[in-house]
């Protein structure tokens, strides 16, 4: 194990290449020029961009017992002096934590996170309204809209002027679209992030009082038949056990294709007493 620049063999190992999707977050971390990475070149990486964004940590399926200590060795390299710090892996190596006992663990932080991509789009039941580029009209809502959505997904609490600061960076931006319904007011959102040839789906909310009207579902449908038409790969993370949202992605294409979960790590512990 030793740290490598991101020109790492690794990436070019079939092993990587089959899973580089899943793990299409590790190539958006290694533009940051505050990237720390560590692999063996072969069998396993780990890879985080910035102290405040979570660890991606691949490993090759079935690696051995001494191929996961060497991994879990790594992660100390991860951990700061933050309350928290966050990592994203496959379930046999947080399992592998867990049989081990690791000590920096926090047990009571754990997220499965459903990987869907999409192929080929499925036309949804039609609903009333149109695809749109937001307006400045519409940065207040949008904000809403992101706040109720990290308050309901509990994955990350943020004030709502955290929310609306990170609205502002982005709701003009060209990968942003709102769904306007025939009375023109905005009532789903999404956007998408390109790296390489992949484009990740997210921000995708619908407000509470509007769902179940087939607006998210249009919305991505609309989304993602444009990103195929530019040859971008499509994908999105979703909550596994949100049945719901993960039904509403697959009746416009989108296919599971696993899981991977999101935990944490302190390397200092609270009194817990």
């Amino acid at each position: 194990m030793s740290r490598v620049n991101v020109n790492s063999k690794v990436f070019k190992t079939e092993a990587y290449l089959k899973d580089q999707y899943k793990f299409s977050l590790v190539k958006q971390n290694l533009a940051s020029a505050e990237v720390l990475l560590y692999s063996d070149d072969e069998n396993y990486l780990l890879c985080r961009g910035n102290e405040k964004y979570p660890t991606w940590v691949w490993t090759k399926d079935h690696l051995s017992k001494d191929k996961y200590l060497e991994v879990m060795e790594s992660m100390k390299y991860y951990l700061t002096n933050r309350e928290k710090d966050k990592f994203t892996c496959k379930k046999e190596f947080y399992d592998f934590l867990v049989q081990e006992n690791y000590t920096y663990l926090n047990l009571e932080d754990y997220f499965e996170m459903g990987f869907l991509r999409c192929y080929q789009v499925k036309e949804p039941k039609t609903c009333d309204g149109y695809l749109d580029h937001a307006l400045e009209s519409d940065l207040d809502l949008l904000a809403q809209y992101w706040y109720q959505s990290n308050q309901e997904m509990g994955v990350e609490t943020k004030t709502y002027e955290e929310a609306y600061e990170e609205m502002k960076d982005l709701y003009l931006d060209d990968t942003f679209y709102v769904w306007r319904n025939s009375k023109h007011e905005v009532v789903s959102m999404a956007c998408y992030r390109v790296t390489e040839d992949v484009a990740k789906v997210g921000h995708v909310f619908t407000s509470k009082e509007e769902r179940g009207k087939g607006y998210a579902a249009n919305l991505v449908y609309a989304l993602t038949k444009l990103l195929l038409e530019y040859n971008y790969v499509p994908l999105l993370y979703t909550d596994l056990h949100y049945p719901a949202s993960n039904k509403a992605y697959q009746n416009v294409g989108y296919e599971d294709e696993g899981m991977l979960v999101n935990f944490s790590c302190s390397k200092v512990k609270k009194d817990r007493r």
